[in-house]
């Protein structure tokens, strides 16, 4: 098994089964109790569901654990753009394959995932505190049309989902 990960200031928050009867729980002990937080559980469902269809467009994966929020103090040490400044949510999904260089080669075992990603649509009024110039993961400098370059300067490096490979493991 290989070893990958995804951080992103998107939520993609994982929320199970939604048609159920008001009110309940999703598994991470969140109250759904009226149609307004129906409709955020929804929307964080539907980021998850459009990462996960992302990721195994190159191949199968399996995972253990949902994606996990947590609160950074600071984005210092994180390969977010600098356009997020501060205090912000970021989620973190593990995951796995059984063959190597499904998402790039040696030099670079992340490389296609960036590209699979860079510039998707997302839903951006969830739970997520960062503010995003642009309603996409966005996992590559923006290059492109003069729009997206004018973005891009103004707005500093808005890099808001990167990747990391941990390698191979015993599984």
């Amino acid at each position: 098994m290989h070893e990958y990960h995804i951080h992103t200031l998107v939520d993609i928050t994982s929320n199970g089964n939604l048609k159920r009867q008001f009110p309940f729980q999703t598994p991470d002990g969140k109250e759904i109790h009226d149609k307004h937080s129906l409709a955020m559980a929804r929307d964080q469902n539907s980021n998850f569901n459009t990462m996960l269809q992302l990721i195994q467009m190159r191949g199968n994966i399996t995972w253990e654990q949902p994606p996990q929020m947590i609160e950074l103090p600071t984005l210092g040490n994180h390969g977010f753009g600098s356009y997020y400044e501060g205090p912000q949510l970021s989620w973190h999904f593990q995951f796995f394959t059984e063959q190597s260089g499904v998402y790039g080669d040696i030099a670079n075992p992340t490389e296609s995932l960036a590209d699979d990603f860079n510039l998707v649509p997302i839903i951006a009024e969830c739970k997520n505190t960062a503010s995003f110039p642009i309603q996409t993961f966005v996992t590559k400098e923006l290059q492109g049309t003069d729009e997206q370059k004018v973005i891009d300067a103004l707005a500093g490096g808005v890099i808001n989902t990167y990747f990391s490979y941990s390698g191979p493991i015993d599984k």
